[in-house]
This record gives structure tokens, sequence and C-alpha cells, in this order.
């Protein structure tokens, strides 16, 4: 597959207070195939802005090298490098119609006006806003302005279309429609998609990749499944979804599987690949869906005795904290398939934990 966007060794440092130097990113390498959806993951000020307006040109790297299809655009202006970028705050023109503001990128190059209007029916067509061409911005609502800046940027048929948390104004609700349909728009058109964002759950969905992001470093890169079911770092586990986090200590070991024992009291045994030794402690993470409650004696086992401490209902499921011990409880998450399913439990019951032990994975590094 042809690399859409690599990124080598590629660090930004700014002047802080009293002569300091911040490292806003550093030594990022990364390649972004042609075609891909490729998300920047991370909370604020972990570096994924300025690496997007870096490959953008808004911002000049420290040090490092950009290239875009095979091309180095460090020396690059904006506007010579094909890419193109929307942004969180749409910046229409309120004087313009519709129409006129996705066609302006293309009249600045003085396209014969025909061409022009041909390529503006089929961008509006692609967001669903054909019917929308006369109106002005301010006749829209916020979803419909998202796809008229997301319109003009793809009118001018960029290699690279870098997306910097465009549905952050958006409702709950509407932001969710509009993931769906970036994401079938990306697949549509077939243009690369790098697309910045601190919501967990809007990169699991929309990406085909995901790089997340921490005080400036990319610590991990994979598939959303990757990402959630095997992350690498305690902060992508903590950052990505909820979970569990312990500490074990190897007892027992075979050629693929270890026990381990959880705060000297409670023994899993877990298939790993990982060469460890007797006695190492690991730092252990298992989602909150992964494990099952049942009411003490009927399940056998292996299984953790602990007591309800806390039920919160949340609609499609209910949150659970399952004190084991007094220095470690567990959070789980049971869907609610019924009607009633977790008014039947209560504060102070006694029950059983159970979960696969593949559900279970190690930390494999522990910094971060």
């Amino acid at each position: 597959m042809k690399t859409a966007v690599k990124l080598v060794n590629i660090s930004k440092f700014f002047e802080g207070s009293r002569s300091k130097t911040v490292v806003a990113v550093n030594q990022i390498n990364l390649e972004i195939v042609e075609g891909e959806f490729f998300s920047l993951l991370g909370p604020s000020g972990c570096g994924k802005t300025t690496t997007l307006r870096m490959i953008a040109g808004f911002e000049s790297s420290s040090s490092g090298e950009i290239y875009i299809h095979q091309q180095t655009v460090n020396s690059l202006p904006p506007f010579h490098r094909p890419v193109n970028t929307v942004f969180q705050n749409y910046a229409l023109f309120p004087h313009l119609t519709i129409a006129q503001n996705v066609a302006f990128g293309l009249e600045m190059e003085n396209l014969p006006k025909s061409q022009i209007a041909d390529r503006v029916a089929n961008t509006l067509n692609l967001v669903k806003l054909e019917d929308f061409q006369h109106r002005y911005p301010r006749q829209l609502s916020g979803g419909q302005q998202q796809r008229v800046a997301l319109a003009r940027a793809l009118i001018k048929q960029p290699k690279v279309l870098l997306l910097d948390e465009p549905l952050g104004a958006l409702d709950l609700k509407l932001r969710r429609e509009m993931q769906l349909e970036l994401k079938r728009m990306q697949q549509q058109i077939g243009i690369t998609f790098i697309y910045v964002t601190h919501d967990q759950e809007e990169a699991l969905t929309m990406s085909d990749r995901i790089g997340v992001m921490h005080q400036g470093s990319l610590i991990q890169v994979g598939t959303p499944v990757e990402i959630y079911e095997f992350p690498q770092t305690r902060f992508v586990a903590d950052f990505i979804g909820e979970s569990n986090i312990f500490q074990g200590r190897i007892v027992e070991q075979s050629s693929d599987r270890q026990t381990v024992l959880i705060h000297e009291q409670f023994p899993l045994t877990i298939p790993t690949s990982t060469p460890l030794s007797i006695g190492q402690i690991i730092n252990l993470v298992i989602r909150p869906e992964k494990i099952s409650i049942h009411p003490m004696g009927s399940k056998p086992e292996p299984g953790w005795p602990g007591v309800i401490q806390e039920i919160v209902y949340l609609g499609t499921d209910s949150r659970y904290m399952i004190q084991l011990s007094p220095d470690l409880s567990l959070l789980v998450r049971r869907q609610n398939l019924g009607p009633h399913d977790s008014q039947d439990d209560q504060v102070g019951e006694a029950v059983i934990l159970n979960f696969s032990s593949e559900s279970c994975h190690i930390l494999q590094h522990e910094f971060y």
C-alpha cells in the first residue's frame, strides 16, 4: 500500500516562560497509508493539533521530515501542499450563499465557471446539501454548516484531508450521526483522512487506525480493536474507555501460561507469549464489561468473592463497584437485558466475579 503521509522524527519546541523550552511534540515517527481514516487521539495539550498543523504547514517543525505522497514538504507553504483542513470553527463567509462558499476556492484558481458549477453540484450532492445551495450559513443548523465546511475542503480534491475536531461544536446526537456520515463520505471518495479528536468513542467509531498521544509522544498506534483490547500502557488503558488495572506477582509458569497472584490473595492463570520470571511484578488490565457477576454459591469455582459497594443505573447498562479486599475493588459493567436487571441486586450483597483469563491483558510498558 502507498504511503500518504510519513513523519520522520518530527518534534516541535516552543519557548515558554523564563526561557524554558516546552516540548509540544517529541520525536514522532508515523506512516499513514493512502485511503486510510487515521485518528490522532489524546487529551488537550498532548500535541495532536500541533502535529496536524505541522502536516498542514501552519506550524514549522523544529526537527524531522514530513513527506506527503513521497514528497518532502517541510519547506512548502500551506497553499502549496496537497492537503486541505477542516477546523472546529467552520469560518464560513456569512455574506455568501452555500454554493458560493463552496465555490470560493475554485474561483481563486480562475477555473471556468461551468467547471466550477459542476464540481459545486457534485460536492453538495456528496454532503447531501444540494437543496440548500441558495441559503446562507445563518439559515443552516450546526450540522449543516459542518457539511458546508467539509464540502469547501473536498471540492479542492486534496490528496489528504486534515480534520481538527470538526464535530466538537455539535450536540451529542448530531455528533454521532455525523461520525457515521464522515466515515461514509471518506469511504466513498477514497482519500486519506487525518482526524484529530479527544473523544475516544469518536475515534473508535470512525478510524481504520488510531494513534494515541500523551505529553507530546505517540505512545501506541493500532486498529480500534488493538487499542481497546490490547493497550500497551497504563495511560492507554485508562484513556480509552474504563479499565481495571491491578498488580500481580508471577508465582508459576509454563511455556505458554503464567500463574499470577493478585494482591497476594487471588490466583489467576493467563496465557502469554511474553518471557517473564518467577517473582516478577506485572500490571494487568481487564475491561469492566468482561467481568460477570453471580450470586454467592450459584457459580462454581474459579471465582473471586466480593461485596457490592455501589450500583449506578445508566440505562443501557449498570455500573457496579465490587470490593474484593480492603485494598482491591473492581469496576463491573452489566448490560441491562431486562426491564429490572439491576434492581434485584443490593449494595452489601455478597457475589462471585468470573471472567475469562484471555480477557486479562498484561501491560507491556510501565511508563505513562
